[in-house]
């Protein structure tokens, strides 16, 4: 019988860590460009007059998971200026922006 090694647990952490900050940073990169985010959220998402802050704050559709985060972004919300997939954003680039509107939102990175 051959024994198993021990799952490298700190290089699996380290690999999930960078992978996500490849997410964020790309979902950055969504938000600022091609899917416009900006231009109604502020350039440092602290909000506009057309939308709401996506800085830390109490969220008017959901609890601010980043489930709910996905799920506003890829619907949209109905009788506002929040379209289906802002910019014509496609699935992967809606995970990015979710993922980077999340952690803003949370404090772990900077908008």
């Amino acid at each position: 019988m051959v024994a198993q090694q021990p799952a490298d647990t700190a290089k699996a952490f380290r690999d999930s860590v960078a992978a996500r900050q490849k997410l964020i940073a790309a979902g950055r990169e969504v938000f600022h460009g091609e899917g416009t985010c900006f231009a109604c959220h502020g350039a440092k998402l602290e909000g506009t007059a057309i939308a709401p802050t996506l800085r830390a704050h109490k969220w008017r559709n959901g609890d601010g998971s980043l489930e709910m985060i996905l799920r506003i972004v890829h619907t949209g919300v109905p009788n506002t200026a929040m379209v289906s997939h802002p910019g014509n954003i496609n699935e992967a680039e809606i995970q990015q922006v979710a993922s980077y509107v999340w952690a803003v939102s949370r404090g772990a990175v900077a908008p």
